[in-house]
């Protein structure tokens, strides 16, 4: 007879079946849980792997663009200062050369001597003839006594400038006065002196065929093998050409300034000439390198690169995308103005995406840890579910729903808060407590992106902090600006003149200034200045001079005194070889004679009644700052009611337009005669125009400033000639 089970066994049984399903349903909705939690925190780490990166990538991509440019701009403008330097040096000594030859009454004979071997390495002055002039002539002799003057001059430039290798002046007339190291040179190999043909010299043939300054291609040193630059500018007496001052200097700074500068790990520089050669270049080998005789690379091969240097070598600036040589880079260019050539800066792309590449393999490691942390923390509660199963059978109904609230809730929460983070949010929050593996790996998770929005403020900071550098030079320029008379009219109570100035920095603070106030009632001073060099030096350097000039200005000074001891003050503390051209004047109210002097400033323009403005072209004295005990002469000028008198600094002449073309003083001539009525805030407005008309989207180089003044007094007495002193 077949035994039947108890109602206690069906029971047990019942029981049993009933927990294995209840076991069976709650390991299968578990099991289906963590594939999703696992899947979700795979899906999101790809996500977030995937933002960084873009972010990341077009970040780095903008911030090196900006840092080449920069590099590029910065160090063209230091190579580009100093020829302008150079240029200014070899001004400075054609002027002194042209007032010796204009006025020799005020010069006495000086003797130059003949080159001497022993002097070699030290800086003497010499003097060369061509194989066609007699020493011995009488006139040839003359005007080498005369022009011996000019010696002082010539060594304390060349002394000024290290780059500097010699300075001379070249006459018409067949000889070369030299200040130089290289006496050695001068001789042949039996020990006789030889000519010097210097009316053959490119320099020379280019300073009197243009009759401006000229920068010669690179060229070989007439007494060395050595490489460099020369530049001429013409001297003139009465018109007629009398020679060239010149000056001549050497590569190896250039190159030096190339080499040592630091684009990157793996960047290079190089130098294209105005006919897309490369000078110098720290590529050893490939398109870039610089080699003899080198291709024009306008003309390579490389429509890309060819581009690049038609764009070089036409004086522009910018960063461009590029290959070299199979190599994808990024390149930045900027001119150098004065010799018309052109820097290089190029950055492989592969170094500017490697921070990018490091930055994703971290976060990959990060986020595979983070993923293998998850799946350790799952396997670990489901076997501490299959554990806490063995020995809860006797109450396993109420153990599975205890369980379902305690793992499966939790897991649930944590997937749905993980899939929350897409794309650009990073916000991770968890607020359940729950003790156990579960609440490890929010933790884990939560430390993730956490150690992520780090990382992203950080590239925050990183920009802010180059806002708050904008932002300083902003206020920089606003003092500079109130420094400066702003308010206009400022004498409203005045009748008898009118008066309106403005000043435009070519970067955010410029080295221009002007200045006007009455030093008594009947007594008003004009001052426009331009500071030699850019930026908050020059910016310093100009505030500095406009207290010296307007401190000595009140004390009642004329204007050559105010000059010269303006000059002594600047020179004293002067360590940086800065200077400055001045132009002042003194208006006397009452009778309309205006007393000036110039301190190698541009000529004023001046409209006297019922004719046209035109140069004032005065006598320059020396540039402020540059020597000390310097003299300045005064001249004196009378302004008839109507008169108006015109001022600006070379940023209005040497405006320059998409292909280097000067604006020049015949336009600024033809702006201001446009409207010879009008008034003075009208003519700059109008002079301003015509030379945004005219450099249209080229860059402004240089700061431009102007002041106007109209007189409406009536003086008597005055015959309206102009006087010199």
């Amino acid at each position: 007879m077949k035994r039947k089970r108890s109602l206690g066994g069906k029971i047990f049984v019942a029981m049993i079946a009933l927990v294995l399903g209840m076991l069976l349903a709650a390991g299968i909705i578990f099991a289906i849980t963590a594939r999703n939690v696992s899947s979700t925190l795979a899906s999101s780490n790809r996500s977030l792997s995937e933002t960084i990166g873009e972010q990341s990538l077009v970040y780095m991509d903008e911030q090196s663009q900006v840092r080449l440019a920069e590099i590029a701009d910065d160090n063209a403008e230091i190579a580009d200062g100093a020829f302008s330097e150079f240029e200014r040096g070899v001004r400075v000594v054609a002027a002194v050369a042209e007032r010796i030859y204009e006025h020799p009454e005020l010069y006495s004979d000086r003797t130059v001597p003949l080159p001497d071997a022993k002097n070699d390495g030290k800086l003497t002055m010499q003097v060369l003839y061509s194989a066609a002039t007699d020493p011995e002539d009488p006139e040839i002799r003359e005007e080498l006594g005369l022009i011996g003057n000019v010696q002082d001059v010539l060594l304390a430039v060349n002394a000024s400038q290290d780059s500097m290798a010699s300075c001379y002046v070249a006459t018409e007339s067949g000889f070369m006065v030299q200040a130089d190291y290289i006496s050695a040179k001068k001789f042949d190999e039996d020990g006789n002196l030889l000519p010097l043909e210097a009316k053959e010299r490119p320099w020379y043939r280019g300073a009197a065929e243009t009759g401006e300054a000229y920068f010669t291609p690179v060229t070989k040193d007439a007494h060395t093998p050595r490489l460099g630059i020369m530049c001429g500018v013409p001297v003139y007496a009465g018109g007629k050409l009398m020679g060239v001052a010149g000056a001549g200097m050497y590569l190896d700074d250039l190159e030096n300034l190339v080499r040592s500068v630091n684009p990157g790990h793996s960047g290079n520089v190089c130098i294209l000439n105005e006919n897309a050669q490369v000078l110098f270049s720290t590529f050893e080998e490939g398109s870039l390198a610089a080699v003899a005789d080198a291709e024009d690379l306008r003309g390579s091969e490389n429509s890309m690169l060819a581009g690049l240097a038609q764009k070089a070598v036409g004086g522009g600036s910018g960063v461009a995308q590029l290959t070299v040589d199979d190599v994808p880079v990024y390149a930045a260019y900027a001119p150098m103005k004065t010799v018309g050539w052109s820097m290089l800066v190029i950055l492989p792309r592969e170094e500017v995406e490697a921070p990018t590449d490091r930055l994703l393999e971290k976060v990959d490691v990060m986020t595979e840890q983070a993923y293998q942390d998850s799946s350790a923390y799952i396997r670990s509660a489901a076997y501490f579910l299959l554990g806490l199963l063995a020995a809860a059978v006797a109450v396993a109904l109420v153990m599975s729903v205890l369980l379902s609230r305690r793992i499966v809730k939790p897991i649930r929460q944590l997937a749905g808060e993980v899939g929350r983070m897409e794309g650009s949010n990073l916000d991770f929050k968890w607020d359940l407590r729950t003790g156990d593996e579960t609440e490890m790996l929010a933790n884990s998770f939560q430390s993730l992106t956490l150690r992520m929005k780090e990382y992203i403020g950080e590239l925050a900071a990183v920009t802010a902090e180059n806002e708050r550098i904008n932002t300083e030079l902003t206020l920089a320029a606003g003092i500079q600006s109130d420094m400066l008379p702003g308010v206009f009219p400022p004498f409203p109570e005045r009748k008898d003149l009118d008066i309106f100035a403005s000043m435009d920095a070519a970067k955010e603070v410029g080295g221009d200034f002007y200045d006007f106030f009455f030093v008594d009632e009947d007594h008003l001073c004009l001052v426009i200045a331009d500071v030699s060099g850019k930026g908050v030096p020059a910016a310093l350097f100009m505030m500095a001079t406009k207290i010296i000039i307007g401190n000595y200005a009140m004390l009642g000074q004329s204007p050559a005194e105010i000059l010269e001891n303006a000059n002594n003050a600047v020179y004293a503390t002067n360590r940086e070889g800065m200077f400055v051209t001045v132009w002042i004047g003194i208006l006397d109210m009452r009778t309309g004679i205006l007393t000036a002097a110039n301190a190698g400033h541009e000529y004023p323009v001046i409209l006297r009644p019922g004719g046209a403005f035109e140069l004032l072209k005065d006598k320059h004295g020396f540039v402020l700052g540059g020597m000390s005990d310097m003299r300045y002469r005064e001249y004196t000028v009378e302004m008839k009611p109507g008169a108006k008198l015109f001022l600006y600094t070379d940023g209005v002449p040497e405006a320059t337009d998409t292909q280097n073309a000067l604006f020049g003083n015949e336009r600024m001539l033809e702006a201001l005669n446009a409207d010879t009525g009008a008034d003075p805030e009208t003519l700059l407005g109008n002079v301003r125009r015509a030379v945004d008309g005219f450099v249209g989207g080229a860059e402004q180089f240089d700061d431009l400033t102007m002041l106007c003044v109209e007189f409406k007094g009536s003086p008597e007495g005055t015959d309206g000639e102009e006087k010199k002193l």
